[in-house]
């Protein structure tokens, strides 16, 4: 099965408008959303579908309100 089968069309849509075509580059992005402190959320559930583990790092380290 393709990457690609794995994601919904919306999901597929939105890693085009973030110029992710391949797989690789699937990894590099959700791997920068990981050190944000506000990740894009579409990215990080679109790598998780995939089986890309996502550590949100800068996000669960942020002082809460």
């Amino acid at each position: 099965m393709r990457w690609q089968q794995k994601l919904t069309k919306k999901e597929l849509q939105h890693l085009r408008e973030t110029n992710c075509t391949t797989l690789e580059d699937v990894k590099r992005n959700v791997a920068y959303q990981s050190q944000m402190r506000f990740p894009c959320w579409e990215c990080v559930e679109s790598g998780r579908k995939l089986g890309i583990n996502v550590e949100l790092t800068a996000f669960y380290s942020q002082p809460k309100p």
